[in-house]
């Protein structure tokens, strides 16, 4: 959980000045307008977690009990858990989703929230915790809790990342013209870690997913995924009840 715990120093950090300088027009702001634009950067927190074998619903009872807690802060936007449908790992894919850094370190800073953070390896065989930006690469978005997310993690190969953003600016209009496939979004991870990009595709049934995936185009891109990036995973998750944070 250092990861998580170490989140809540990102503001003093060089490395966060950085990359918010590197996102905005001006290379030489002040310390006032990196702070102005933290501020702006909307921010992304996922959890990946295994259940224990044959414990899954002592986690979940676990979950019942501190949702409310998680829930509570103002700083979050929404909290929304998915299962695997395929039951493979990870088994479980948790987002927060905040308007900025500043409101994801207030959120983590709190103690009642630190303490949940905490106790989540006591409850699971394997826990991991990403930072995510979004980035702008598809421009599909019909808002609403659709309950099927097809996930793909992503892993750049060494020294190509521009060459796979160019073929993903190639392929983005294919991607998301079918109309199955309700909101298309990406994410780089913020700490450059493995998995580097997150890629989010919504529908509103399982029918529509396999409909989509038997797409020839989609089957092409697909397949290309193989050869313009170091590893791609895929997994299709189903949305649980667990959370309501509107």
């Amino acid at each position: 959980m250092i990861t998580l715990i170490a989140f809540v120093a990102l503001a003093g950090c060089e490395r966060a000045q950085d990359m918010v300088t590197d996102t905005m027009p001006s290379a030489d702001a002040t310390m006032d307008e990196t702070m102005t634009d933290m501020e702006k950067i909307p921010v992304t927190l996922v959890w990946l977690v295994d259940y224990p074998e044959g414990a899954k619903d002592v986690y979940l009872e676990w979950i019942a009990s501190v949702a409310p807690t998680l829930q509570a802060p103002p700083e979050v936007n929404r909290i929304r858990s998915y299962d695997n449908v395929e039951e493979t790992t990870p088994h479980r894919f948790v987002e927060f989703v905040f308007d900025s850094f500043v409101d994801a370190m207030t959120y983590m800073n709190r103690p009642e929230i630190a303490a949940v953070f905490e106790d989540l390896p006591n409850h699971a065989t394997q826990v991991s915790a990403h930072t995510f930006i979004e980035r702008s690469d598809y421009a599909k978005t019909e808002a609403d809790d659709w309950p099927i997310k097809g996930i793909i993690f992503v892993d750049y190969p060494l020294g190509g990342k521009a060459a796979y953003l160019e073929w993903v600016a190639s392929v983005s209009s294919a991607l998301v013209g079918p109309p199955e496939v309700k909101a298309v979004s990406s994410y780089d991870n913020y700490n450059g870690e493995s998995p580097h990009r997150l890629v989010v595709l919504e529908f509103a049934n399982q029918e529509d997913v396999e409909t989509y995936e038997a797409l020839e185009d989609i089957m092409a891109i697909e397949a290309e995924l193989d050869n313009q990036a170091s590893s791609g995973e895929m997994h299709t998750f189903e949305l649980r009840s667990d959370y309501i944070n509107e």
